[in-house]
């Protein structure tokens, strides 16, 4: 992910930047962070999470997404617009046309190592900051970096790998066999 530094871009530049961009472009308070196209590991990672948290939340008031819907966070001064790779909101969230404006109860981001510090600094402090209840980085060496959200801050996060069962913090029943996921 690269960001575009010291160049203020309006919302309305963003929107007709993104239309026209063959690779992940979001917002970040007047800045744009840009990623190519997906691997076939990240696919594969983003399927494998994705089914398994469709099968649990089938027939609930929540539902799990994937990176093509759009995320905005936004306060008084701040605004930013993401393509989470998977997010769960659930009956109580706010949406504007086809993106949603309130926090996800649950996020995974699956990174590769040239992009990494984009979302486990930069994300991890915004999503924080606005309420996401669970954030989890996905390697796609197996590793999952699990941040819990109390009294308003992540505190230690939870490091699994492969060999674990990823238990959610938000949805204590909700358990994935995480060789399962890598293993393909």
């Amino acid at each position: 992910m690269q960001v575009q530094n010291n160049i203020f871009i309006s919302l309305d530049e963003f929107d007709k930047i993104q239309a026209n961009y063959d690779g992940k472009a979001e917002y970040y308070n007047g800045q744009i962070l840009f990623s190519s196209r997906t691997s076939m590991a990240h696919n594969r990672i983003v399927m494998g999470i994705s089914s398994t948290l469709y099968n649990f939340f089938k027939g609930s008031k929540c539902t799990p997404y994937s990176e093509q819907i759009e995320v905005i966070f936004k306060n008084e001064s701040e605004i930013y617009k993401f393509l989470p790779d998977i997010f769960v909101m659930c009956e109580d969230a706010s949406k504007k046309g086809e993106s949603f404006i309130s926090a996800p109860k649950i996020i995974f981001e699956v990174v590769s190592p040239e992009y990494s510090d984009h979302d486990y600094f930069i994300k991890a402090n915004i999503y924080q900051r606005f309420g996401v209840l669970e954030y989890n980085i996905v390697e796609q060496n197996g590793m999952i970096t699990q941040y819990s959200l109390i009294d308003g801050a992540y505190r230690t996060p939870k490091v699994l790998n492969n060999k674990d069962i990823y238990v959610s913090s938000v949805f204590p029943d909700l358990r994935i066999e995480l060789k399962d996921i890598f293993e393909f």
